[in-house]
């Protein structure tokens, strides 16, 4: 009994863990205010309880804002020229698709998608589909997808 006890005593006094935390791609972020800047970084200082940011991000108050990405399907231009405009002087990484020869590609045992992209390495290069050279002209088509 003193040892489940002692485990007990033990669980409430462990120690505090920072975790990451993704949230899932939603629309809207109304509803947050944050605080901080600099080298500090920027914190979630208060939430509007029924915002969207409260229902749907799972944002809590003194959650720290590492990134924030943004999807630019059905973007307007203007608007992705102001945010890529505005994000100049910070730190950015890109989601890209980019239709390449297969000469190109390289398999590699061990990867995710199991190819690599030969040339200047990104950070994760994963294959989405393959185009046939008709198909090619034709636009993408989701018949060939990759393993």
């Amino acid at each position: 009994m003193e040892a489940r006890s002692r485990s007990a005593e033990e669980l409430r006094r462990a120690e505090l863990v920072e975790i990451i935390v993704e949230t899932e791609a939603q629309t809207g972020v109304s509803g947050i205010n944050v605080a901080g800047g600099g080298k500090e970084g920027i914190f979630v200082r208060e939430l509007r309880e029924d915002s969207p940011a409260a229902r749907s991000l799972s944002l809590q108050e003194g959650d720290q804002l590492l990134s924030a990405r943004v999807f630019f399907e059905n973007f307007k231009y203007e608007d992705a020229l102001r945010l890529l405009q505005c994000a100049e002087p910070y730190k950015v990484s890109f989601c890209l698709k980019r239709t390449v020869p297969t000469g190109d590609l390289a398999l590699r045992p061990g990867t995710v998608a199991g190819y690599e992209i030969k040339g200047p390495r990104a950070k994760v290069a994963k294959l989405v589909r393959v185009l046939s050279p008709a198909s090619a002209l034709d636009g993408p088509s989701d018949a060939v997808s990759a393993p």
